[in-house]
């Protein structure tokens, strides 16, 4: 037999379950991005200028990197652009689902290089773009042992490849010519 007293409860009850799941879905909808369509392509700016910041508009699009950095990949839409960066445009073409770095050099050379993306989560990505006129090679140091990481990079091209996390120390060398010696960074494993 219903009651008045079983109708309040079974009421109660529904208003709270209502009630309670109210905020949690109002909360959820701005915690994640919206996921990127399956044409779009992943584009950063490499800027190689180590006296100013740099920006680059491609299909509506601003990345923007410090003098001597590296933005974030942002998304675009596959397709063939006359993208907007420092002092003129550069015509670029990205391909879906494919990583690019554009990359603005001071001496002119500016450039669109296609990345392998990291594929294994625990992994972090080396990344090594040559912009000089000559060969590199590049040279990690952790503790004590010395090992070439990339040998004979093309001038305009890059080399990269997934390493795991840890401290390491870098030095740049063209030919048998003294090697450049960089601060000690911390490889992190990829975010997300």
């Amino acid at each position: 037999m219903i009651t008045r007293r079983t109708l309040l409860a079974t009421g109660a009850s529904t208003a709270l379950f209502a009630l309670a799941a109210l905020p949690g879905s109002a909360e959820d909808a701005g915690l994640y991005a919206a996921p990127p369509p399956p044409d779009a392509a992943f584009v950063r700016l490499l800027n190689a200028d180590t006296s100013a910041d740099a920006t680059l508009t491609v299909a509506g699009v601003t990345l923007s990197a410090p003098a001597g950095g590296l933005s974030a990949y942002s998304f675009v839409t596959k397709g063939d652009y006359a993208a907007t960066i420092p002092g003129g445009s550069l015509t670029v073409s990205f391909a879906p689902q494919k990583f690019y770095t554009v990359l603005l050099n001071p001496a002119g050379q500016n450039s669109v290089i296609e990345d392998n993306p990291v594929t294994n989560p625990v992994h972090a990505g080396l990344y090594f773009y040559n912009l000089s006129a000559a060969p590199l090679a590049l040279e990690a140091t952790v503790g004590k042992t010395q090992a070439a990481v990339f040998k004979d990079v093309a001038p305009g091209q890059a080399a990269s490849r997934e390493v795991n996390a840890f401290d390491v120390s870098f030095a740049v060398s063209k030919g048998t010519e003294a090697s450049v010696a960089l601060p000690a960074i911390s490889l992190v494993r990829q975010q997300g």
